[in-house]
């Protein structure tokens, strides 16, 4: 910070304006012939007009100037890239709640539409049920809750040919992928946000597929279910993952599920998730407030 300007009367500056006073009375004589002088160059008390010569005060010197502050481009948003419109795939006969099922070279599987689908390029969900429940329950109850239903905008389908049983984390991964590759032929699948979505054991096969080929995927959600053997290093990205467990679940106890989240937020994973009081029986409840809000927005690089 800058300091004003003093007057400071040193010893030599009145020794100065003493030499000045010797010069108005002697040095005009000698001047007049070529200059002349005048008395209204001095003050009423005989002062000079003119100031006599300061000795100034120093001058600090300036502070230091902070050097500008870099500027960051921030990064671009991912391309938007749905693909392709899809290409058509014949007639689909619904039932009157608005289901329909199609058959691929892998198996099966059961589809849902919203209403307000209007050709556009569109999120899908992918459903994997649990042992002993089938591709049509599952998706009434959970990929395609009733009580939103009506306002869902997601297209929604629930992979068949394990009606009743387990799935193989190791050899069921095809069914997935040919369900995925018929609907985006029927229907404007945005080919960005597409979800996995698994219950129990179809899980614990959502999780595995999901890490395995996370660039095919907008994320994955999860009720009562666990890694298994799916690696989270093995997520070309961080892909998005949101999972619900219930308290009373003895099937993927809170201490084997912590475990799982652990490793999921050590590999830099974006993990959302919840505890709630429950067993291991699923829930609609866990799908329509936590699970399927998490996906607006997501999306694959």
């Amino acid at each position: 910070m800058l300091r004003k300007r003093g007057v400071l009367k040193s010893p030599t500056s009145l020794m100065l304006t003493h030499e000045i006073r010797l010069f108005s009375l002697f040095g005009c004589a000698a001047l007049v012939l070529a200059a002349g002088c005048s008395s209204e160059s001095d003050g009423p008390t005989g002062e000079p007009a003119t100031a006599p010569i300061l000795a100034e005060s120093p001058q600090p010197s300036p502070e230091p100037t902070a050097p500008p502050a870099a500027t960051t481009t921030p990064a671009a948003a991912p391309v938007d890239d749905p693909g392709p419109a899809p290409a058509g795939c014949g007639p689909i006969t619904k039932d009157s709640d608005g289901f329909f099922t199609r058959t691929t070279s892998t198996g099966s599987y059961v589809g849902f539409v919203p209403a307000s689908y209007a050709g556009k390029p569109t999120t899908l969900v992918v459903g994997l049920h649990g042992c002993g429940d089938d591709a049509m329950n599952f998706a009434t109850w959970a990929v395609n809750p009733w009580d939103t239903r009506g306002k869902q905008a997601h297209i929604g389908i629930s992979i068949g040919g394990k009606d009743g049983s387990c799935w193989d984390t190791n050899k069921d991964s095809d069914k997935v992928l040919a369900a995925i590759d018929d609907v985006s032929k029927c229907f404007y699948v945005h080919k960005q946000k597409v979800v996995l979505a698994g219950y129990s054991s179809g899980g614990m096969l959502a999780y595995k597929l999901g890490l395995a080929q996370s660039s095919r995927f907008a994320g994955i959600i999860i009720e009562n279910s666990g890694l298994g053997s799916a690696q989270p290093s093995a997520a070309k990205w961080k892909i998005n993952v949101a999972h619900i467990a219930h308290k009373g679940d003895n099937n993927f106890p809170l201490s084997s599920v912590h475990g799982d989240w652990a490793k999921l937020e050590a590999a830099g994973i974006p993990l959302q998730k919840s505890e709630v009081d429950g067993t291991h029986d699923g829930d609609s409840e866990d799908w329509n407030t936590f699970l399927l809000p998490k996906i607006a927005g997501w999306k694959a690089p």
